[in-house]
């Protein structure tokens, strides 16, 4: 009878200590995870229950073009700021210039052979088109795009440039603006997704939400500005607030990306003794210090850096090697 129970306890050991390892083995694969019944059921549409942001390996990083009038066409300067966007890794570039690059069929040639370059030898994935009307993504860059059979030759990203809260524009223009590249890109073969940049609700005053329910509704990704001596979360905190409320409203996680600023003006002196990966990580800890309401839907995917050639006088290729 002893026996049988030593015999007995000792299966029953051997199987705790089984199970225990199993478990442990589980835990270390990634097996078990916390999930809740509605994240195993949740849809697209499900109220998010954790802050998004996007890892280290996924950071969107990207860097307006300007000059490229200049740039593109001269191999030598072609290299030379791509060999830098390289060593920044920055794998978006956003470009201006196209009303006088893409003026003539003449033009196209360059421009997709610059592009093809940025994408097969220095790491560019998106190549994004910066304008100011949804008549020049239908007109200019669907005329570009469709004249190339090669994908690595296109603009896959649109972005609308046109500040209503400088005077630029109405909102209400802009908004038709917005709308109209979106369909344009949705009815493209590949699908083009739509950005924008934005500084300030105003123009006219007091109409936030509406603006930032516009937005929201109306694009992909939305770029804000922190333009600063020294970047920091506070600066863009009320608008990234007003856009929490109005994507919670739509039930929509929203892409946001941190705009900086390299002009002498704003953070020219500081990206010199700082990297813009530093630099972004410092606002992301501000951001995620903060809570407010609808936070939740704000997914922070990356920073995007204005422009190259400010930046490369900041942080020229030199301090990179």
């Amino acid at each position: 009878m002893q026996t049988h129970k030593n015999m007995t306890r000792y299966i029953n050991f051997a199987l705790l200590f089984t199970v225990v390892v199993l478990f442990t083995q589980c835990q270390n694969d990634g097996m078990l995870q916390n999930i809740t019944p509605e994240a195993a059921t949740s849809t697209r549409k499900s109220t998010p229950t954790a802050i998004a942001v996007a890892p280290s390996a996924a950071l969107y990083r990207g860097v307006y073009l300007d000059g490229l009038k200049k740039i593109v066409g001269d191999t030598l300067q072609e290299n030379e700021m791509l060999e830098w966007c390289k060593k920044n890794n920055f794998t978006t570039v956003t470009c201006y210039d196209l009303y006088t690059l893409l003026a003539y069929k003449s033009g196209y040639a360059k421009m997709a052979s610059f592009i093809k370059k940025a994408r097969t030898r220095y790491g560019v994935q998106t190549v994004t088109a910066c304008m100011a009307s949804a008549n020049a993504f239908n007109t200019l860059i669907q005329n570009y795009n469709v004249s190339r059979s090669d994908t690595l030759e296109q603009f896959n990203y649109a972005n609308l440039e046109l500040e209503w809260w400088n005077g630029a524009s109405t909102y209400d223009n802009y908004l038709t603006q917005l709308k109209g590249i979106r369909a344009w890109g949705n009815a493209q073969k590949n699908k083009i997704p739509t950005e924008e940049y934005m500084g300030w609700f105003k123009n006219p005053a007091g109409q936030d939400s509406l603006q930032a329910a516009g937005l929201v509704q109306n694009s992909d990704r939305i770029l804000v500005h922190d333009y600063q001596t020294t970047p920091s979360f506070g600066y863009m905190k009320s608008r990234l607030m007003t856009i929490a409320k109005a994507a919670k409203a739509q039930k929509k996680v929203m892409p946001i990306v941190f705009l900086f600023n390299a002009e002498q003006d704003y953070s020219m002196t500081y990206f010199a003794n700082t990297t813009f990966d530093q630099a972004y990580y410092d606002v992301l800890s501000q951001f995620e210090a903060t809570n407010f309401e609808g936070k939740e839907y704000l997914k922070i995917v990356g920073y995007q850096i204005f422009a190259q050639s400010d930046a490369r006088m900041a942080r020229p290729l030199s301090l990179l090697q």
